[in-house]
């Protein structure tokens, strides 16, 4: 699991967001699937994406002078 979903680390923050009974579902599964929680699960799937949203966005950024 990677270091920054570990859940030993400590959480000052909380995010609710509203889903759907069959997304609820899938992603439950998957979880499962692999022995993760669903926050571990939902929090892994959001900061690899955050991650490779950032990493793109600071590529695409002309060097500075």
């Amino acid at each position: 699991m990677p270091e920054s979903v570990r859940q030993d680390l400590p959480a000052t923050e909380h995010i609710a967001f509203r889903i759907s009974d069959e997304q609820s579902l899938v992603i439950r599964e998957a979880a499962e699937l692999i022995g993760w929680t669903v926050t571990e699960y939902v929090l892994s799937a959001a900061l690899d994406r955050a991650e490779r949203d950032l990493y793109e966005h600071a590529a695409a950024e002309p060097p500075a002078d």
